[in-house]
Order: structure tokens, then C-alpha cells, then sequence
């Protein structure tokens, strides 16, 4: 079982728009309206044409497949990361991918930490980030999501 994170690249943008419209990882990922193909493919291609800068992203691939992806979203108050595993999950996959794009941020853009923000409901996720060295900051805030308030952790990783 072979872990990698490689550059996200057009060829992938079809399978990442299953994703999206999966109502599980809608749900665990805070998709209110899934986008159309062609709203997604227009993202992709803004972010592939460099009109995203605040946005680097990875593919997690296994054994030559893609399954993840990783993101980082920079802004001038905090550097947040997400995360989406579609399949293979609870095996170490995404630890091991964490570890490589956390090890390929801190390399490139000399961050000292990095947050975490996790739906209150997906117990799931919150286990994921802490048993990964992210610590809950006791910030929550409130999103609304499909017609009902939802409380949103944030959490922290030194990466220093």
C-alpha cells in the first residue's frame, strides 16, 4: 500500500465532482448545494490557472489511484487546512498522507502552525486531527448549514 500526494490536475476533476455530489462527504465536508460540473470545472480551472494563490492543493493518491485530496487555504490571520479521504478510510491512508503535505507545506511556505476546522458533529474528523497533534483551540463558531445551525471546532497544529 503506497501513499502519495501529487499536484491536482485536470484529469482529476471528475472524480473530485463525485465526490461533491456524494450526500455522506456533503454532509461531513459542509457542501450546502453541491455545485454543477461545469460550476466545479470553472473553480479548478481558476485554481489551475493561478487566479487562486491563497489555495495550494494535492491529490492523495494510493497505489497509482486517487482517493484524497488535501488543501491549504492561507489568509493573513491563519493558514487553514482541509481534508477529504472518499474511500479507504480507518487504515492510516490519511495519516500517512496528512504527515507528507504538512512536511510539503511547512517546506515551502515556512509556516509555524496550521488549523483545523471540523464539524461538532463529525466525531469522526475531530478523532482524525487530534490523534494527528491537532489540539482543539476552543473556538466554535456557528455556520448555517441545510436550514439549521452548526457549530464548527477549530483546531491547531505547531508545526515548528
Amino acid at each position: 500500500m503506497e501513499v502519495s500526494i501529487e499536484d491536482i490536475n485536470s484529469s482529476d476533476v471528475a472524480v473530485l465532482h463525485e465526490w461533491e455530489m456524494d450526500e455522506k462527504l456533503q454532509v461531513q465536508t459542509g457542501v450546502d448545494v453541491p455545485r454543477t460540473y461545469e460550476q466545479f470545472l470553472k473553480a479548478y480551472e481558476a485554481y489551475f490557472n493561478g487566479e487562486k494563490p491563497n489555495l495550494f492543493m494535492k491529490a492523495v493518491v494510493l497505489d497509482g489511484r486517487l482517493i484524497g485530496k488535501l488543501e491549504l487555504f492561507r489568509t493573513p490571520e491563519r493558514d487553514f487546512i482541509g481534508m477529504v479521504i472518499a474511500e479507504k478510510r480507518n487504515c492510516g491512508v490519511g495519516t500517512e498522507a496528512l504527515q507528507l503535505f504538512l512536511e510539503e507545506i511547512y517546506i515551502l511556505f515556512g509556516m509555524e502552525n496550521v488549523f483545523a476546522e471540523v464539524y461538532e458533529d463529525n466525531q469522526g474528523s475531530l478523532r482524525f486531527f487530534e490523534k494527528n497533534g491537532f489540539v482543539p483551540t476552543g473556538e466554535v463558531t456557528e455556520e448555517w448549514f441545510r436550514g439549521k445551525i452548526r457549530p464548527l471546532v477549530t483546531l491547531k497544529k505547531e508545526l515548528k
